[in-house]
C-alpha cells in the first residue's frame, strides 16, 4: 500500500477454513504503522473482506475513533478482462457511509483479497479525511 499521513499497512494475512460439513471460519491479521508505533491485530468475520475489516478497524480504533461512524455500505467485483479465467484481473469498488454521506473506493489486481484490502485501506483513509475536514470546518 501507498504511504499515508494517518497509517502504512505493514502486512495483512487472511485465512479461510472448511472442515467437513461446519460453518467456515475466516480469520484476518493485519499489522499497520501509525507514527512509529506498529499494531497487530487480528479478527474473524463471515467472509474474508469482512474479516479483514475488523482487523484493520481494531488496529485503527485508537488513533481514529471516527472510524466508529462508518461501514461499508456496497461492495463490488467486476472481472476487467475475462480472457484469462480465473486468473483474471477484477475490479474492487467499495461504497462507505457515515451516515450522512457516502464514498467509493476501489483497487484493480488479478488478487480479489489484495483488490479488497487496497480498496478498504483508501476507503479508509477517506473516512478519516471526510471527517476530520467536517470536524475542521464546524471549529472554524
Amino acid at each position: 500500500m501507498k504511504t499515508s499521513p494517518y497509517f502504512d499497512v505493514c502486512g495483512y494475512k487472511v485465512t479461510s477454513e472448511r472442515l467437513h460439513h461446519k460453518e467456515s471460519l475466516i480469520q484476518a491479521v493485519v499489522e499497520v504503522r501509525i507514527g512509529h508505533e506498529c499494531v497487530r491485530r487480528s479478527a474473524t468475520g463471515v467472509g474474508p473482506v469482512h474479516a479483514l475489516d475488523n482487523a484493520l478497524r481494531a488496529c485503527l480504533a485508537k488513533e481514529f475513533p471516527e472510524l466508529d461512524d462508518q461501514r461499508l455500505s456496497d461492495y463490488r467485483v467486476t472481472v476487467v478482462d475475462g480472457t484469462d479465467a480465473t486468473a483474471a484481473q477484477v475490479k474492487v469498488l467499495i461504497t462507505s457511509t457515515d451516515g450522512r454521506d457516502t464514498w467509493d473506493a476501489g483497487c484493480i489486481s488479478e488478487n480479489i483479497i489484495e483488490a479488497s484490502f487496497e480498496a478498504l485501506c483508501s476507503s479508509t483513509i477517506m473516512g478519516i479525511m471526510r471527517a476530520r475536514s467536517a470536524r475542521q470546518t464546524v471549529l472554524s
